[in-house]
């Protein structure tokens, strides 16, 4: 998810990125280091974490001394950057081209779906950006998605995000 504005409010910012966690009694215990694009960011320590019902926060300082908030949802099992600290001049993704996609470009990408790997795990092959990329005519790992909202799967109703794996018609 990313920062978009939606009649008159802002949703939260956030990236998916890849973490090497510890994981100790549970898994992803805590991380270790962070992933954003071909960028390394090695934790020194945590300075605080905390939880809420449907995900646990860590505040984390690099050793180069930079501070992040680094979110983790054990029921998607996914990890994220959240905005603040220094993570906003990550967030900015300046080697990053964002595209913004209205519903109608969803709709148009959403036809291009027979399933989800919600409800076909084993037939979803293709992240749903491809779909975009076909339908923006945007292609490149150097493109991103702002969506307006979320794509549905024709299938399970539920909703797809750019990342969500599909199974194409």
């Amino acid at each position: 998810m990313c920062f978009v504005p939606s009649r008159g409010k802002l949703k939260a910012m956030s990236l998916p990125i890849h973490v090497d966690a510890y994981s100790g009694y549970k898994a992803n215990e805590r991380p270790l280091r962070f992933w954003l694009d071909a960028d390394m960011y090695e934790i020194a320590t945590i300075e605080d974490r905390w939880h809420d019902p449907t995900a646990e926060y860590f505040k984390v300082r690099t050793v180069d001394g930079k501070l992040f908030l680094l979110r983790y949802d054990e029921r998607e099992d996914e990890w994220t950057l959240q905005s603040g600290f220094d993570g906003d001049a990550l967030l900015a993704r300046p080697n990053i081209n964002l595209i913004s996609v209205d519903a109608s470009l969803i709709r148009q990408a959403e036809k291009l779906i027979e399933s989800c790997e919600h409800c076909h795990p084993d037939d979803a092959e293709i992240p749903f950006d491809w779909n975009l990329d076909r339908v923006t005519g945007h292609k490149g790992s150097t493109t991103d998605y702002l969506l307006e909202s979320a794509a549905k799967c024709p299938n399970c109703k539920r909703e797809i995000f750019e990342k969500t794996l599909v199974e194409a018609k």
